[in-house]
């Protein structure tokens, strides 16, 4: 397990720096957020809190999505207290299968969603964010809609 969490922790460090090679549509509600100094591509806000975004890893090294997958996992649950919640298989709007995974997280009385969708391409890992407080993602029908409008390229 040591050397899987090597690996998601590699894999969150290799953010590329030139532009990103998805497309991502704007969602009603959300107000897009430009900050140089996160690993974001894509970052998108509402006023109460949810958030949308997305960024593009190189695939190096290669490995099966099941493994990637299941680094993220690790890494989530273990070193940061999510509970996994289910796998959903998803395709962007281009066709690219991915899986999303769907975590909980309770910060002190409040509970969490965080949904990480994952895109592994020969080339490139593709990860799309969505978080916020449990009763807002599940009334938050943009969310399905960021991921269903997505394109890989």
């Amino acid at each position: 397990m040591k050397k899987i969490t090597a690996i998601a922790i590699a894999l969150a460090a290799l953010a590329i720096g030139c532009g990103p090679n998805f497309e991502m549509m704007p969602q009603p509600g959300f107000v897009e957020i430009e900050q140089e100094w996160d690993h974001y591509d894509y970052r998108a806000a509402t006023p109460d809190g949810l958030v949308i975004a997305a960024r593009e890893i190189e695939h190096d090294p290669k490995a099966d999505a099941s493994v990637w997958l299941k680094a993220i996992e690790g890494r989530l649950r273990e070193g940061k207290g999510y509970a996994l919640l289910e796998r959903v298989e998803v395709k962007s709007a281009d066709g690219v299968s991915g899986t999303q995974l769907r975590f909980g997280h309770d910060d002190d009385t409040t509970p969490f969603l965080y949904y990480l969708t994952v895109f592994v391409t020969d080339d490139y890992i593709v990860l799309v964010e969505a978080g916020g407080e449990k009763e807002l993602m599940k009334s938050a029908a943009t969310v399905a809609s960021a991921v269903s409008t997505f394109r890989v390229n």
